[in-house]
């Protein structure tokens, strides 16, 4: 259990407080969690002189659309301040939220309107409204396996039972969903809600079929499990786009999607949006203390929309994290065939990997002396090393194309300090 340090010494002469004791019972049974928990990249100690970092999903630095964005706030202080710099409430700016009410229409063919969307600090704080809004102790939560180990942890948080259904070529396990309901039930216990990233998936890039998106749909209204769709990596994609929503499938009934402008603009900018029927952002209005997030953001990034920017942005992303994606994939074809294995990505940011004859931690440790830096699969399971030995992930988003082209190179000089 996570032990929380005492201080050696109270100035003021008494007893010092138990805070173990003072802690809440999410505090005494969670750790502080890892930097990828928390978005950030963490390295391993290397001497090597120029290290690649495929170890955070993060979008490319040099094409950040720095520009844009500075005209759009500039402009806003120039000509809004003085509702840009005071509270925003809890729902958000609504200049912001009927701007994705009207894009999300049109990407989903549906009618949405302002009413449709709370605005958070990315998608996590919309996470953790959700599970503040819905989650109560000991309520069994399923998640993929694996999944994005900052979502199990916020979970985890509100002491539900975090259970992890596997995946496969065509997403989430409707087996393994059937089986965890059928238990559940035996043991007089709950199953809440269902959390999926179903496009371009992190860690794996599996992009869930329609088929499988239809059957989870009527499996969870049948139990009424509420659905929670992640959908950060969505208009990600190489070629196509992802099959059609979950929500859309179930026209919003039993389903709350996430959004966010953190992969599709910038992990800083720290603007997320919850999707769901008006009646279920009510419930999760209620449960908002922060007094909301920064309206000069949100009042920038409405102009960023309603100009068009963004989809002028995305436009030029696609191909460049489709290439990314191949140069990585030929240079691990080329150089490490007989080590690794793996299925490319159809869009996102992360391509999951199989290793051939060692451990996963093994090869992270060998890969850092070669100036490779990645974690290992067992980071995005619930029990780590005891669940997966065999996985890495390499997120390409942030390399560039020469970076990625050594990859190979280096990750099968990796292997040999370990194989040979």
């Amino acid at each position: 259990m996570f032990k929380i340090k005492q201080p050696d010494k109270n100035p003021l002469g008494n007893s010092p407080l138990d805070i173990e004791s003072l802690a809440s019972p999410s505090a005494r049974s969670i750790g502080k969690g890892s930097s990828t928990d928390a978005g950030r990249s963490w390295t391993l100690p290397t001497n090597h002189p120029d290290p690649i970092v495929l170890a955070g999903g993060i979008p490319d630095t040099e094409t950040l659309p720095v520009t844009d964005l500075r005209e759009t706030i500039n402009n806003v202080l120039d000509n809004e301040a003085g509702e840009a710099l005071r509270y925003g409430g809890w729902l958000g700016f609504d200049g912001l939220r009927s701007a994705i009410a009207l894009r999300q229409s049109k990407l989903e063919k549906l009618s949405l309107t302002e009413d449709n969307f709370i605005l958070h600090n990315g998608s996590s704080g919309s996470l953790d409204n959700i599970c503040q809004a819905f989650i109560e102790p000991d309520d069994i939560v399923v998640v993929e396996g694996p999944s994005y180990s900052g979502t199990v942890r916020t979970i985890r948080g509100y002491m539900a039972n975090v259970i992890e259904a596997p995946l496969d070529e065509e997403g989430l396990s409707v087996k393994a969903l059937l089986k965890i309901i059928h238990d559940a039930k035996l043991g007089n216990k709950r199953v809440k809600l269902l959390y999926t990233i179903p496009d371009f998936h992190n860690p794996t890039g599996v992009t869930m079929t329609l088929q499988r998106r239809q059957q989870l749909a009527e499996i969870c209204n049948n139990n009424h499990i509420l659905i929670v769709e992640d959908r950060a990596y969505t208009e990600l994609y190489f070629k196509q786009n992802s099959p059609q929503s979950i929500y859309d499938i179930t026209n919003g009934y039993g389903t709350i999607q996430i959004g966010s402008f953190s992969k599709t603009i910038a992990t800083g900018i720290r603007v997320g949006w919850i999707m769901a029927d008006p009646e279920y952002i009510e419930v999760l209005e209620r449960v908002r203390f922060d007094m909301g997030n920064s309206p000069l953001l949100h009042r920038a990034l409405a102009q960023y929309l309603t100009s068009g920017k963004l989809d002028s942005h995305l436009s030029k992303m696609r191909p460049l994290y489709d290439e990314k994606c191949a140069v990585l994939c030929k240079s691990l074809m080329d150089y490490c065939h007989p080590y690794v294995t793996f299925t490319p990505p159809e869009g996102g940011f992360f391509l999951w990997v199989e290793c051939l004859g060692a451990s996963s931690q093994q090869l992270v440790n060998a890969a850092s002396e070669e100036g490779l830096q990645f974690p290992t699969g067992a980071t995005f399971f619930k029990d780590g090393y005891n669940t997966d030995q065999n996985h890495i992930r390499l997120a390409f988003s942030n390399c560039n194309i020469d970076q990625l082209s050594q990859v190979g190179l280096r990750l099968r000089d990796a292997f040999h300090r370990i194989v040979d």
